[in-house]
């Protein structure tokens, strides 16, 4: 390594250092429930965040989307208030509470001034413990989710990457969209709502994190007799089944109408050992396609003129991952692009890349390491998906050190296991009359509606 990358490692270096400096994690429990605590005395704010250790898996398959409407809901009314009440609340003590359901766990979040802590989780909890969803909150809320699965059809990107999920995780436990389909909308019911959180409340485990100045931690009484939790109950944790992880290429057009430019989307669900190296991951998937100096930006954008925008990820959960690559271009050259990008992989995992490349992809991905610890929000967010994951804190802190022993070699192998040909699911989303193009170059075609989605 040259003397200005050695340089460019240490100014990184001293720049995470500085950034996690300020941040000081402590562990609690109260009683039976798990709390980390991140101290943050610089303003007079506060976050606290609800881990649930299950998510939409738990719902059946004919009323997908019920977890996520579940916790919409939480604010649609109780006994005592209704939603206009409940929002007028919140917004008096300039609070803001929102959930993120995904398919293994769901998290809420609330923040705001540190002094209107207490009366804002006496609020929340009294959400928790009392919502009763109104029938016509739901009749309301069910028609605004069918209505926009509806419009979709004025958003190509959002049904590929809708059809990709679906099609590439097939056969798994997660393939089934976390805000459901029509049908499935439809037959959720107030008593399906109830119960859901009912069984959130008693059964799932939970964990907080708070961050903030000390003082927020006198929400502990409220947290623990407020809320309606039964912590000494809450022990299940949600385990996905083993993944059947596709060993075959497969192609399929999904068709829209009077579309002129095709999105393609390509990748394949990945197994527990495929996970397991992060910073591996995350420097194989930036090299490939992160960035405007990625290899797929070069060969696609810079060198063809194929597309404006090309992107790669790869990333893991508990028992499983994805990888994918995302681009779009013309109808017409629908063929080039998926080839190119099919080139470029191949060039990458046999090493057709110069050391300068490599270099500044690696201080690009270290370069933002840092922002992870801009703010205490952020810090918390990471080390929550590090505890969903079961994965030591130790790996948040130690990765820019792995990824500088990272070497050429190791990225282009990952690269050729993630991204071969062979096994990729490729989804393409254009008009039908597409279908006899591809049919010449994929013979494994298979042709399904945008509607199959909804």
């Amino acid at each position: 390594m040259n003397q200005f990358y050695k340089f460019i490692l240490l100014l990184i270096s001293i720049s995470v250092a500085n950034a996690t400096a300020p941040l000081k994690t402590e562990k609690l429990t109260w009683g039976d429930l798990e709390v980390t605590y991140v101290e943050d005395e610089r303003l007079p704010l506060y976050s606290v965040r609800f881990y649930f250790a299950d998510g939409a898996v738990s719902e059946p398959a004919s009323r997908a989307g019920e977890t996520k409407m579940t916790f919409d809901l939480l604010t649609s009314g109780t006994r005592r208030f209704n939603q206009k009440e409940i929002s007028d609340n919140l917004e008096f003590y300039g609070a803001g509470l929102g959930f993120n359901v995904t398919h293994e766990y769901v998290i809420g979040g609330v923040s705001g001034l540190s002094k209107d802590i207490v009366p804002t989780m006496k609020q929340v909890c009294h959400l928790f413990k009392d919502a009763n969803f109104p029938r016509d909150e739901i009749k309301k809320s069910k028609k605004l989710w069918i209505d926009g699965l509806k419009s979709m059809i004025n958003s190509h990107d959002s049904i590929a990457d809708r059809a990709f999920r679906e099609i590439s995780m097939s056969g798994s436990d997660v393939s089934m969209p976390v805000e459901g389909k029509i049908r499935t909308i439809s037959a959720i019911s107030q008593k399906n709502l109830k119960r859901k959180l009912t069984y959130f409340k008693e059964k799932v485990k939970k964990r907080l994190y708070l961050t903030g100045p000390r003082e927020i931690l006198r929400i502990k009484d409220i947290i623990l007799h407020e809320c309606g939790f039964n912590f000494s109950t809450s022990t299940f944790v949600r385990n996905i089944s083993p993944v059947n992880v596709r060993k075959k290429q497969k192609t399929v057009l999904v068709t829209v109408p009077k579309a002129n430019q095709s999105q393609v989307r390509l990748g394949r669900i990945l197994d527990k050992e495929e996970i397991t190296n992060i910073p591996l991951l995350m420097l194989s998937s930036k090299f490939l396609g992160g960035g405007f100096t990625s290899q797929l930006m070069k060969s696609v954008r810079v060198k063809s003129g194929l597309s404006y925008s090309v992107g790669a990820f790869a990333a893991g959960q508990r028992g499983y991952g994805r990888s994918g690559i995302s681009s779009f271009t013309k109808n017409e050259t629908i063929i080039d692009l998926i080839e190119t990008i099919k080139n470029t992989v191949d060039e990458v995992a046999t090493q057709k890349f110069t050391t300068e490349e490599f270099e500044a992809s690696r201080g690009y991905l270290l370069g933002s390491y840092p922002f992870n610890f801009e703010s205490p929000e952020g810090f918390v967010d990471n080390l929550i998906q590090l505890d969903h994951a079961g994965i030591s804190w130790s790996e948040f802190y130690q990765l820019p050190q792995r990824v500088q022993q990272i070497k050429k070699d190791e990225v282009a192998q990952k690269i050729s296991e993630l991204f071969s040909w062979d096994n990729q699911v490729v989804v393409i989303l254009g008009p039908k009359s597409l279908a006899k193009k591809l049919r010449s170059s994929y013979s494994n075609l298979e042709v399904v509606s945008w509607k199959s989605f909804l």
